[in-house]
């Protein structure tokens, strides 16, 4: 007896579509079969890619069907984003399972966790000291990873790789069986597998080889490429088990498709068999209402999102108490403002940090909120701040954060910490931003000053300007038409 179950989805029309597994498309229709771990109700920022691209597939006479993680799975879901989802979309769940061992290792490391926390919090062991930046062990680089191991840390890290393996194979492997049912019920024209995590991939290679269905692959992120691991999973295992799997769905694979063009580059290069199969398809700025930008007499700067892998504010902090300083400025006049789950770095608060620099007085911490609220809250900012993913000296992150994508939509001065030549620095240069390297404390305190002077003698920001090509639409109907061609191009599925 099947776990999975499908999603009562109010469409735009406001009816309840829910359907049963496999029900028949209408006469005419064309269906696709997404498989997505993240996708709505869920708050994770990887789910609205497909959320919105799901709207402008009925443009080009395209129906999605979406397997997901059950809401049960979710620790808050965002029930009002499927009421987004146009109507005749269908979402089916899969449930995932959470064994004893998986608590008991959570309960371990959270009680770590708070333990080396609260070391450095008595020593100052990985914060700001002596004019430099003492970096904590966020990512690893994976150049250091080398076999056998040396450490109880490396069997521990092997563990997690294995474990994380063992989870997502298993809820691939139930989603491949609804998926199954459903392409035994339904005509689609092509599965398509978005990730991470990227062992959904998997499912489209399984449906390919069991039905020839047309397998498109939306990687959102790296894969084996990725420059870095978190700490936790920092072991040469991640990448054997990696490389195994990305080669055999890249084989199988009728298309490709990165979100930046330096990933496309990467992939191109690593598979290049494969070179005319991959393609880049960028997340894209949206067209649809946003909050009116709000600028009082405080000059906010603002960040949007999570703190993790290598998204270190205290450059950002360090600049700021530059310019505070520099300026005399009281808190009434510049404030740094977050939003969002994680409001720690290297097991540190936000609050600590800036109060090390000598400005918590300047700082304030929201917890995550939905994603109106995080609209309101970005239409309140002078300044909007992109972290970097991955920011070691001398390395080129080929990943775009999408909150950029937000970001550019506001009245807002943008301030993106991101190395020359990156996807970011790319994307951003000549459209007005300020574009600093994230370890250059003195070009993001100059950027910061600069504009924060000119708010003061009454000028007001004006919005980056992204070429039309860079809009969600451009994106999505750059990749419905090469999905259209390489349908074309590829032979009829076996009957069932």
């Amino acid at each position: 007896m099947f776990e999975e179950r499908s999603i009562t989805v109010i469409g735009a029309s406001g009816s309840d579509s829910s359907p049963s597994v496999g029900a028949e498309a209408r006469r005419g229709e064309r269906r696709l079969l997404l498989i997505s771990y993240h996708f709505p109700p869920s708050r994770e920022v990887g789910a609205r890619r497909w959320q919105q691209l799901s709207k402008f597939a009925s443009e080009w006479n395209w129906t999605v069907d979406v397997v997901t993680l059950d809401p049960a799975n979710i620790a808050a879901p965002d029930w009002a984003a499927l009421e987004e989802l146009p109507a005749g979309v269908r979402v089916y769940s899969v449930a995932e399972r959470t064994l004893p061992l998986d608590r008991l290792e959570q309960h371990v490391a959270g009680l770590r966790r708070r333990m080396q926390a609260r070391r450095r919090a008595d020593s100052g062991v990985g914060l700001v000291a002596g004019g430099m930046l003492r970096r904590g062990p966020e990512t690893v680089d994976p150049q250091h990873l080398k076999w056998p191991f040396h450490s109880p840390r490396d069997a521990l890290r092997a563990f997690r790789v294995w474990r994380d393996d063992a989870r997502y194979s298993a809820w691939s492997r139930r989603a491949a069986r609804l998926a199954q049912r459903l392409v035994e019920g339904c005509d689609y024209r092509a599965v398509i597998t978005c990730g991470p995590p990227h062992l959904v991939h998997e499912v489209g290679w399984r449906l390919k080889r069991r039905t020839g269905l047309p397998f498109v692959m939306d990687m959102r992120d790296p894969w084996s490429l990725t420059p870095r691991l978190p700490e936790h999973l920092a072991s040469p295992l991640w990448f054997q088990v990696a490389r195994r799997r990305e080669r055999r769905v890249v084989q199988s694979a009728a298309l490709i498709v990165t979100n930046t063009e330096p990933s496309r580059l990467a992939m191109q290069a690593a598979y290049p068999a494969a070179r005319g199969r991959i393609i880049a398809i960028l997340n894209g700025y949206d067209d649809e209402p946003i909050p009116r930008s709000q600028h009082g007499p405080c000059f906010v700067i603002a960040y949007a999102g999570s703190i993790y892998l290598d998204r270190d504010p205290r450059p950002l902090l360090r600049a700021a108490a530059r310019v505070i300083r520099g300026c005399g400025l009281a808190p009434d006049q510049l404030r740094l403002e977050f939003m969002g789950e994680d409001a720690t770095y290297g097991g540190t608060t936000l609050e600590q940090l800036a109060d090390k620099e000598g400005i918590k007085g300047f700082i304030h911490v929201h917890g995550a909120r939905p994603r109106a609220e995080a609209m309101q809250f970005l239409a309140r900012g002078t300044m909007l701040v992109s972290l970097p993913l991955f920011s070691r000296s001398g390395e080129i992150d080929a990943t775009i954060p999408a909150k950029i994508f937000d970001y550019v939509r506001f009245d807002a001065w943008l301030l993106a910490l991101a190395e020359r030549g990156s996807a970011t620095e790319l994307l951003l240069r000549g459209t007005g931003a300020d574009v600093v390297s994230p370890h250059d404390i003195e070009g993001i305190a100059a950027a910061v000053a600069a504009r924060y002077s000119a708010y003061a003698s009454g000028a007001r920001p004006a919005r980056p300007r992204l070429p039309d090509r860079f809009s969600r639409r451009a994106q999505a109907q750059s990749l419905f038409d090469e999905i259209e061609r390489r349908l074309s191009m590829a032979p009829q599925a076996s009957p069932r």
